[in-house]
């Protein structure tokens, strides 16, 4: 069976056990709220490893054929300009609704981001093992490691030939179970579709919500729809894109009903592998450079979002000098976040109003009761965006071997 189909399926099941589930098994500390949990953490369960012992090999091979730094160069720029133009184009896309105004509520509640100064610090943590064990889903500090040890070992590869096996027999461990749990996403999304289904109605009840949401899904829609078919089209030789965004179908699926790119990143090398013909050292250093530098789809629903926000402040106008100012933090505060895998839109939004300042510090906190179908959307994109990034963000410096669109796994 395709994977799409068990994915889709999954999600299907998962409907129908919302459907028919008493909703105290699916409340914070309920039996199904706790296996959706578990099904979470398995499915991210090697991926950042598998990514960080990719990433020196990579390194390494590309090293010595003269390829590491123009596709990482390329693969940056490439990943920073789609960025910026998804805050672009989510300020543009809440210009084009306003006004649109969500009640100011006094009662909602967020829990504490880290301020800026200890997120950068722990990029570079005291003891090295902490890079490792972060318990928060943090992966900044281990792709750092896995860099120096890859420039470490292109430096004298004659000695880094018994680490490079090493690596390269785990590497190939790795990816085996990583094709393992890509196999049963589609049972582990069952659980994780009804706890999502069952928090999103939950956060809609009073209707509250419902003109934002709408003009949300209605530009996420257009991104998608039409804006990303258009970009490929002209970035991939004018070649046909749907196929290539059909070959990601599976990612997209598990990003958006989980609402967590983590999740659903395993299964975007596997594609990136099976479908599209990318081998391991070509996959392993663009997909660190998007994960944290390329979320556009975080950024489009961040900047979207703080536009109507700010909208909602009658005391705060919308000039075009407030424009610039949110068009360079949404980017900044983005890329901040993203050295969290973990880290959704909510995120984006709190730092980003603490950078804005002027008595709008706290107004995140409007979002918090939708902050879960923020990231749901944000994460489809982001899955969409970064598997198609691992074939046009330096397409001349990386070979591929496509299938057919019939034999996608």
């Amino acid at each position: 069976m395709k994977l799409w189909l068990k994915y889709a399926a999954g999600i299907l099941f998962g409907a129908a056990l919302f459907a028919v589930s008493p909703k105290y098994l699916l409340n914070d500390g309920g039996a199904l709220a706790s296996l959706a949990e578990i099904s979470l953490r398995i499915g991210w369960y090697v991926f950042g490893f598998l990514l960080c012992v990719n990433f020196p090999l990579a390194v390494l091979k590309l090293y010595e054929e003269k390829k590491f730094w123009r596709i990482e160069a390329r693969s940056m720029a490439f990943s920073l300009i789609s960025l910026f133009t998804g805050g672009l184009m989510g300020i543009a896309a809440a210009l084009l609704v306003l006004p649109v105004r969500i009640p100011l509520l006094s009662d909602t509640s967020s829990q504490s981001v880290r301020s800026i100064g200890s997120g950068l610090a722990e990029i570079f943590p005291r003891n090295l093992a902490a890079a490792f064990l972060s318990p928060g889903g943090l992966i900044a500090p281990a792709l750092v490691f896995a860099l120096s040890v890859g420039l470490a070992m292109a430096h004298d590869p004659i000695a880094a030939r018994p680490i490079a096996n090493l690596l390269d027999s785990l590497s190939r461990v790795l990816h085996t179970i990583n094709v393992f749990i890509t196999e049963i996403l589609g049972v582990l999304l069952i659980p994780i579709s009804a706890r999502a289904l069952h928090v999103v109605s939950t956060s809609l009840n009073g209707g509250i919500y419902s003109s934002f949401l709408l003009i949300m899904a209605a530009a996420s829609f257009g991104l998608v729809a039409m804006v990303i078919p258009l970009a490929i089209f002209l970035l991939n030789g004018r070649k046909n894109p749907f196929p290539l965004i059909f070959s990601n179908i599976p990612a997209v699926l598990a990003a958006f009903i989980s609402g967590n790119l983590r999740f659903s990143s395993g299964s975007t090398i596997r594609l990136a592998r099976e479908n599209i013909g990318i081998k391991r050292r070509y996959n392993a250093v663009i997909m660190p450079t998007t994960l944290i530098f390329g979320r556009m789809g975080t950024a489009f629903i961040a900047a979207l979002s703080f536009v109507i926000i700010l909208s909602s402040y009658s005391q705060l106008t919308i000039s075009m000098p407030s424009l610039l100012l949110i068009a360079m933090i949404i980017p900044m505060a983005t890329i901040m976040a993203s050295a969290t895998m973990d880290a959704g839109p909510i995120v984006v939004l709190t730092l980003s109003c603490g950078f804005f300042g002027r008595g709008f510090e706290n107004g995140y906190l409007v979002m918090v009761p939708v902050a879960l179908f923020l990231s749901m959307v944000a994460a489809l994109i982001d899955a969409l965006w970064m598997g198609l990034a691992q074939v046009v963000a330096a397409r001349r410096h990386v070979p591929l071997d496509p299938k057919d669109p019939r034999h996608f796994i």
